[in-house]
């Protein structure tokens, strides 16, 4: 996977220990981590900790996760593919600023799109809480398809209503 997509209006880059401040700054937010399967960050240990696991999955040659960087607002995310067995999965959190601009899906587009021109990848998936309904709208667009409900399937320990048990989700992919 290359270390540097660009995109109309972005850059997506392999994350840096610079980029501390800005991922607790989204990832702090409980609005913002919500839908996330991770637990906000509470400190900015949190968010150095996430950087290191990012270096870890650009190690391994299995997990990529990209800073999302806007020439002018500076770093506004991450979107990640992370490499299975089964495919890939992608996934995708944006600053509470940066919502409905159209940067989530211009990111997630430029990693799916690298994705889906590997020859050897027949499914790529992502699953998506069940009242996250701009993510919906963002996987559908990418041409991703809703496969189902999966009862309890992961933690959302962010999420309202989380009381320690896994949380339904849609599963939608796109098969070669």
């Amino acid at each position: 996977m290359p270390y540097t997509l660009a995109t109309p209006r972005l850059v997506l880059r392999e994350p840096r220990p610079a980029d501390a401040e800005a991922v607790f700054e989204f990832a702090s937010d409980p609005v913002v981590s919500r839908y996330m399967t991770w637990a906000r960050h509470l400190d900015i240990e949190d968010s150095h900790e996430f950087l290191e696991d990012v270096a870890t999955g650009w190690a391994s040659g299995e997990e990529f996760c990209w800073m999302i960087e806007h020439e002018a607002r500076g770093a506004i995310g991450t979107v990640a593919c992370v490499f299975s067995e089964q495919g890939a999965e992608i996934g995708y959190v944006l600053a509470r600023s940066a919502w409905g601009q159209g940067f989530g899906f211009e990111a997630a587009r430029a990693v799916f799109d690298i994705a889906r021109g590997l020859d050897e990848l027949y499914r790529i998936w992502a699953t998506c809480d069940p009242d996250n309904q701009a993510s919906m709208r963002i996987l559908e667009a990418l041409g991703m398809r809703c496969e189902g409900r999966l009862r309890r399937w992961s933690e959302r320990p962010n999420h309202e209503d989380y009381d320690g048990a896994p949380r339904d989700v849609f599963m939608y992919a796109w098969t070669r």
